[in-house]
């Protein structure tokens, strides 16, 4: 078995931390104590909690965006709204439920202004969408006709993601509660991507 990095292994303590107690509660020396490392080694990977919080942010939305990417078929020869129904067909939130957990916990903490230029900067190009496929998806359907044109690719892209992170974030958040608030029957994976799929499909 392949031994973790020190790097990897901060990481993976800092975002279990973050999310199970929330960002403000944690110092550094709890992440450091749980890895047996000394601060000193902590603090020369990630000289504060907030450049920390922004990796594991960022790493986060490239696990999410591989997920629903890494089993879609050859998209060769397909429509872009086929791409973006295949691209769909991947969400399992069973799957992702600790990586959605850490975005909400990361907004949460993160409404204000950001710590500094560089974690801004870093942060917004991780959100370009010239890296997420559902975007040349839908470019791609728009200029075959198989996806409406009477919006741009980048406002139904940013609409579409910025959905999908908020309303997956809330249900799983609130798993336990929503059961006991009418929502038991309903099945919210598949009403996103049915209401998505039909509004975005050309007429």
């Amino acid at each position: 078995m392949r031994k973790q990095t020190t790097r990897h292994r901060i990481l993976e303590e800092a975002e279990k931390q973050f999310i199970h107690q929330g960002i403000a509660n944690v110092q550094m020396k709890d992440v450091a104590s749980a890895i047996n490392i000394n601060r000193r080694t902590l603090y020369r990977y990630y000289p504060s909690k907030d450049e920390l919080a922004f990796e594991i942010e960022i790493m986060v939305l490239k696990q999410i965006q591989d997920y629903l990417t890494i089993d879609i078929d050859d998209t060769n020869g397909k429509t872009g709204f086929e791409k973006v129904k295949a691209y769909f067909f991947q969400v399992n939130l069973d799957k992702i439920k600790e990586q959605i957990k850490f975005t909400a916990e990361f907004d949460r903490y993160f409404q204000g202004n950001y710590p500094n230029p560089e974690l801004e900067q870093s942060f917004i190009e991780a959100l370009n969408p010239n890296h997420d496929p559902l975007f040349q998806y839908i470019r791609d359907g728009i200029e075959d006709g198989s996806i409406r044109d009477d919006r741009t690719a980048e406002e139904l892209y940013h609409f579409i993601s910025q959905s999908f992170l908020s309303l997956f974030q809330r249900l799983i958040l609130r798993e336990n509660h929503l059961k006991h608030e009418h929502c038991d029957n309903i099945d919210f994976a598949q009403l996103f991507r049915t209401i998505i799929l039909d509004g975005i499909r050309a007429p």
